[in-house]
C-alpha cells in the first residue's frame, strides 16, 4: 500500500469525525446553495434540473469524489416552493449518501426582493466496505480491521432564511440540527455525532457594461470546535452565452487550501454546463495534481421571463 494510500485508509477510519467537521465542499458553491440552505427552494422562476460531479486530488489513489442531483421548482408565483437533492460521497472504504427534500415559503419585501423561510428532512446512509482494507505490512488480514460491512441510516432536520433581489443574495442557514450518532460500531459508548453546521452565503451583481457583468460571492462555513472556514469567487459574465471565475477557498497551511478557475457557457435557452479546476495549495499539494468540477443545469422554463440572460445564482 502506498504512503498516499495509507494516509487516505486512514482518514477513512476517522470519517465519522471528519465529517463531522466538514462537509463535502464544491468549488461552485454558488450553483449548489440547496446542498447549504433549503431556503433556496423555489428561488427559481422554472422548474430546474442540475447535476454536479467533483473528483479530488486527482492523482492521488481513493481520493473523495462526490455527485450530486437537484430538482427545484417554485409552485406560486411569489417563489414558494419545494425541491429535492440527492447526493453520493466516498473516500476511501466509506460511502456516503444522502436525500434531501425542502420546501420555502417566501414573502415579497418590495422592489423585487423576497424573503424565502425553509425547511428539511433529510436521511443519509453511511457504508464502509471493511474487506477492502489492506494491511501496509505483513500481507494477509489484520484481525484489527472488521471484516464485514458496517452501515447507519442517519435522519435529520435543517432550516434556513434566504433573501434574494434583482442583484443580491444573502442566506444564512443550519442544514443539520440534530446531533446524532454517526458511530457504526455497537460499542455503547458514542464517539463522533453530526455537529451542526452554520452557513453564511451572499454575492452581489455589478451590471459594468452591456456585456459585462462582476458578481463577488462568499460562503462562509462555522462549526463548533473546527477552524472557521469560506470560499470566496468572483464571476465574470460576459454578454449573454458566457461567465468565468476565480475562487479562493481558506484553510491548508496558512496559503489557503486551493485556487480555482471556472468557465461556463448557455449551450441553449434551457440547458448551461460549468467546469472548475481547482489547485490544490495545502500540504497535500505534491501528492495530487489538482481537483476537477462539472455543474450541468437544465430549465424547463429556459431563461428567465425579466432578464435576457439566466442568472447562474438560481441554477
Amino acid at each position: 500500500m502506498t504512503t498516499s494510500k495509507s494516509l487516505l485508509f486512514l482518514l477513512c477510519l476517522v470519517s465519522a469525525t471528519l465529517f463531522a467537521q466538514q462537509d463535502a465542499q464544491y468549488t461552485q458553491f454558488m450553483y449548489n446553495k440547496l446542498g447549504f440552505n433549503p431556503a433556496v427552494a423555489g428561488s427559481p422562476e422554472s422548474t430546474r434540473f442540475q447535476v454536479a460531479a467533483r473528483q479530488q486530488w486527482l492523482g492521488l489513489e481513493e481520493a473523495p469524489t462526490s455527485q450530486v442531483a437537484t430538482f427545484n421548482t417554485p409552485l406560486t408565483s411569489a417563489g414558494t416552493g419545494v425541491a429535492a437533492r440527492l447526493s453520493r460521497v466516498t473516500i476511501g472504504l466509506e460511502q456516503q449518501y444522502n436525500v434531501e427534500g425542502s420546501y420555502a415559503y417566501r414573502f415579497s419585501l418590495g422592489r423585487g426582493s423576497r424573503l424565502g423561510l425553509g425547511i428539511s428532512a433529510s436521511a443519509r446512509y453511511f457504508n464502509i466496505e471493511y474487506a477492502r482494507a489492506r494491511p501496509t505490512q505483513g500481507g494477509g488480514v489484520d484481525i484489527a480491521i472488521p471484516g464485514a460491512t458496517e452501515s447507519k441510516v442517519v435522519p435529520n432536520f435543517g432550516a434556513g432564511i434566504y433573501i434574494d433581489g434583482p442583484a443580491y443574495y444573502v442566506g444564512i442557514s443550519v442544514p443539520r440540527l440534530l446531533e446524532s450518532d454517526i458511530d457504526l460500531g455497537g460499542e455503547e459508548t458514542i464517539i463522533s455525532r453530526e455537529a451542526r453546521h452554520f452557513y453564511f452565503m451572499s454575492g452581489i451583481k455589478f451590471q459594468l457594461s452591456d456585456k459585462l457583468a462582476l458578481e463577488p460571492q462568499i460562503l462562509a462555513k462555522y462549526v463548533a470546535g473546527a477552524p472557521f472556514d469560506a470560499d470566496f469567487n468572483v464571476t465574470a459574465h460576459l454578454g449573454q452565452n458566457l461567465f468565468t471565475g476565480v475562487s479562493y477557498r481558506l484553510g491548508g497551511n496558512g496559503t489557503g487550501e486551493s485556487a480555482s478557475v471556472l468557465g461556463g457557457l448557455y449551450l441553449s435557452e434551457n440547458l448551461s454546463m460549468c467546469l472548475a479546476y481547482d489547485l490544490g495549495l495545502s500540504d497535500l499539494k505534491g501528492a495530487q495534481n489538482g481537483s476537477i468540477e462539472i455543474v450541468v443545469a437544465y430549465s424547463i422554463g429556459g431563461r428567465s421571463a425579466g432578464s435576457e440572460v439566466v442568472d447562474p445564482r438560481n441554477l
